[in-house]
């Protein structure tokens, strides 16, 4: 149970075998199995949001990607005092669920999934 304000839970882990661009696309697959929603993405960095829940008001769950380190980082959103363990649950739950995508997804997955990411946002950016 962590306690702050607002409580959060943080944690750092290495693969130096992938590149970020990998790392990234890797998250995203993440968070999408985990059924979280992307609220944001930025070239080395993603925040997500947990589901609303009896237990939790949501919790922010941002993802930073520099040079094969990832920090995770789960924050209440709330006005919460106590997490009761929610946020290194997330987390937790991120780093396993990570660990899982990255055996099952292939190289040439990832690739394809990172140039198809390319290309939606160049679409998006030359429409503004």
């Amino acid at each position: 149970m962590i306690f702050g304000f607002p409580p959060k839970y943080v944690k750092n882990i290495t693969v130096p075998e992938l590149s970020d661009k990998q790392l990234f696309i890797i998250a995203i697959e993440t968070i999408e199995e985990l059924k979280w929603n992307i609220d944001s993405l930025f070239k080395t960095e993603c925040v997500a949001i947990t589901k609303f829940s009896w237990r939790s008001w949501s919790e922010e769950v941002t993802i930073s990607i520099n040079n094969g380190s990832i920090r995770l980082k789960s924050a209440c959103i709330e006005s919460q005092l106590i997490d009761f363990g929610k946020n290194k649950k997330n987390v937790t739950r991120f780093v396993s669920t990570f660990n899982r995508m990255k055996e099952e997804l292939s190289l040439a997955d990832i690739e394809a999934k990172i140039v198809k990411l390319e290309n939606s946002l160049k679409a998006a950016v030359s429409i503004y």
